[in-house]
């Protein structure tokens, strides 16, 4: 299934189902927004398929090392870090109110087969619309987009429903390495444990 430059896709993640579009896919991002019923201007997270490509396109103090970067993104997490500090070029409406980017990063096969289809990072946000459940059963996932969203492409239609069914921890983290966690998701202790080591370096 060959990905278009504005095609808005549904896949699973490690958490919930997600729906995504091309980081440079101003008409996907507002479909996505349709589809969940949000503002425009609402942050989505953007999902890296290499814990390298991460670090190498942003400025990190030297504190935030890439074994650390390996560790923080085994614990179901998302990153919430200054857009100022990308080397990335992120179009305008990527960031919406915020001066922060949300960082995702997962290593699947479906997920490394969007990329590869479409050679950037891409907009991941969970399939549902604001404020409901999220969706960890691929029943599900499939009459959600029937329903709302019949012009997604769908991956994932024999995914086994193993998904934790618990949103990420959410972490925004300044080059002070100033934290606040917006979101506990299932593992927040161990990501609270990581940081707290980060200040002990």
């Amino acid at each position: 299934m060959y990905i278009k430059s504005d095609d808005v896709f549904i896949y699973p993640t490690d958490t919930v189902w997600g729906i995504g579009c091309s980081l440079y896919s101003e008409k996907g991002h507002a479909r996505i927004s349709e589809i969940k019923k949000t503002s425009i201007n609402k942050p989505l997270s953007v999902m890296f398929t290499s814990v390298e490509d991460i670090f190498n396109n942003f400025n990190f103090p030297s504190e935030i090392t890439l074994a650390w970067l390996i560790e923080f993104f085994k614990l179901e997490t998302t990153l919430g870090y200054p857009a100022k500090t990308s080397k990335l070029k992120f179009p305008k409406w990527a960031t919406g109110d915020s001066d922060y980017i949300s960082i995702r990063f997962l290593e699947t096969v479906i997920v490394k087969n969007i990329y590869n289809d479409i050679h950037v990072p891409f907009f991941s946000t969970s399939l549902n619309i604001t404020g409901s459940n999220p969706i960890i059963s691929t029943e599900e996932a499939l009459s959600f987009q029937k329903k709302y969203a019949s012009d997604a492409l769908f991956f994932g239609e024999n995914q086994i429903n193993d998904l934790s069914g618990t949103s990420s921890t959410i972490v925004f983290l300044n080059e002070n390495l100033d934290f606040e966690i917006k979101r506990e998701g299932r593992r927040v202790e161990d990501v609270k444990k990581l940081l707290i080591n980060l200040f002990n370096h």
